[in-house]
């Protein structure tokens, strides 16, 4: 059960808008979907080398209370930190989200 005191930061989840810009090359824009509390926690050592091993760079996995319509392809933005969502796990009967992420270091 995820409780309101690990959920100690509050993220922006972010869609992507595919555009073109004036040479026909695609771009990306991102919107605001949701606003959310959510528990970052890095992950251990083992589980990062079991991620490479299947994900590819998963660094952390997130927590937060169940999010309708929540996608791999969208992203978090929080403390002015950028995370790809590379999977999206429900956890109990729309309960709880668990996301496997990786940290975007632009």
């Amino acid at each position: 059960m995820l409780t309101s005191g690990i959920m100690d930061q509050k993220a922006e989840i972010q869609t992507p808008t595919e555009g073109v810009n004036s040479i026909g090359e695609p771009t990306f824009t991102y919107s605001t979907f949701a606003t959310r509390w959510i528990a970052l926690l890095p992950l251990s050592g083992a589980e990062r080398v079991a991620s490479l091993q299947n994900e590819g760079t998963v660094t952390h996995r997130v927590r937060l209370r169940y999010t309708p319509n929540l996608k791999p392809k969208m992203r978090l933005v929080s403390e002015g930190r950028t995370f790809e969502i590379d999977s999206v796990v429900e956890r109990g009967r729309r309960e709880e989200h668990e996301l496997l992420v990786t940290e975007k270091l632009d």
